[in-house]
């Protein structure tokens, strides 16, 4: 059961803008070197914590399961492919067949 509190191009708008807080969060943590630096680290849970802010707001307009599924595997993709290009974290094959399973699993609920 779908929630039509709000519009679909806007709960989708939400849950991007929670996708780009999650990664960005995320690598500001990296950032902090395990909390040691403050700042990067207090901005790394301020903007997780808007990502949840945004993904509630998501929610009020789309499925649940659909909606954080969304999320996470966005963005856990994003996150690797950002460790890979600025951090220089290798992802070995096994990690993008991962990435391909995270992804189908994300299209296969949608399709459901």
């Amino acid at each position: 059961m779908t929630s039509a509190l709000l519009p679909q191009w806007l709960a989708i708008a939400w849950l991007a803008l929670a996708v780009v807080l999650e990664v960005a969060g995320s690598c500001l943590l990296k950032l902090s070197d395990g909390l040691r630096r403050r700042l990067p680290g207090a901005l790394g849970i301020l903007l997780v914590i808007g990502a949840f802010a945004a993904l509630a707001q998501a929610i009020r307009g789309m499925d649940l399961s659909v909606a954080y599924a969304v999320w996470g595997g966005a963005g856990l993709v994003i996150t690797a492919l950002v460790g890979a290009f600025a951090f220089g974290q290798r992802i070995r094959p096994s990690g993008w067949a991962g990435i391909a399973l995270v992804v189908a699993g994300v299209v296969a609920l949608k399709a459901l």
